[in-house]
């Protein structure tokens, strides 16, 4: 009991020391009408290039097969460029010895300059090769396919 006691009695002169006697050392405060308000708002500045929509699927807003599962596999050549049309395949070639193609297994596609299949868009018809632009993330990337030959295993 006389823990507690002198346990209260430091407790009440720690007290007494914290709290100030009178309001003579204090500052007066101003008055509530003298109070100016300022509303700062926040600016917010975005960059001048646009960006991918977050709410569109990664793989791009086309569906179908992706340009990794394309293969070239044939064309038909015109000088006219409008009439010219690439044979496009999503399965696999089978590559004899001699490099000619003996059968395609997947879908074959006939497309012609400006057509799309799945995330490419021919953009050239060329005698030996094809021209895409291959989309991923919005991000646009040129490339060539070529034929698929015994040292190659398909697009390129």
């Amino acid at each position: 009991m006389k823990r507690f006691v002198v346990a209260l009695a430091a407790l009440g002169t720690c007290a007494a020391v914290a709290l100030p006697t009178s309001a003579e050392g204090q500052a007066p405060t101003p008055p509530l009408s003298d109070t100016e308000l300022v509303f700062e708002r926040e600016v917010f500045s975005y960059p001048a290039f646009t960006r991918r929509n977050p709410f569109l699927p990664l793989e791009g807003t086309a569906g179908g097969p992706r340009y990794e599962q394309l293969t070239l596999i044939g064309i038909m050549f015109s000088p006219d460029p409008a009439s010219s049309v690439a044979v496009i395949s999503t399965g696999s070639v089978t590559v004899a010895e001699d490099g000619t193609t003996s059968g395609v297994a997947g879908d074959a596609y006939y497309l012609k300059v400006g057509q799309t299949i799945g995330n490419a868009t021919i953009v050239e018809i060329r005698r030996d090769a094809v021209v895409v632009d291959v989309e991923v993330f919005d991000a646009v990337e040129r490339n060539t396919m070529n034929f698929v030959s015994s040292r190659e295993g398909g697009t390129s």
